[in-house]
């Protein structure tokens, strides 16, 4: 039996990781290394 696998196009992280990420990286223009967060910014589950 044959099975076809079909990818979304495109593909990539959800809003809320996208929006973590920018707010991650405008707390290391501002304040500078080490910004520490409380969980994972990029889940998968």
């Amino acid at each position: 039996m044959n099975k076809k696998v079909l990818l979304a196009a495109p593909r990539g992280y959800c809003a809320g990781v996208d929006r973590a990420v920018v707010t991650v990286e405008k707390a290391l223009d501002l304040y500078g290394a080490p910004v520490y967060v409380r969980k994972q910014i990029v889940h998968n589950k």
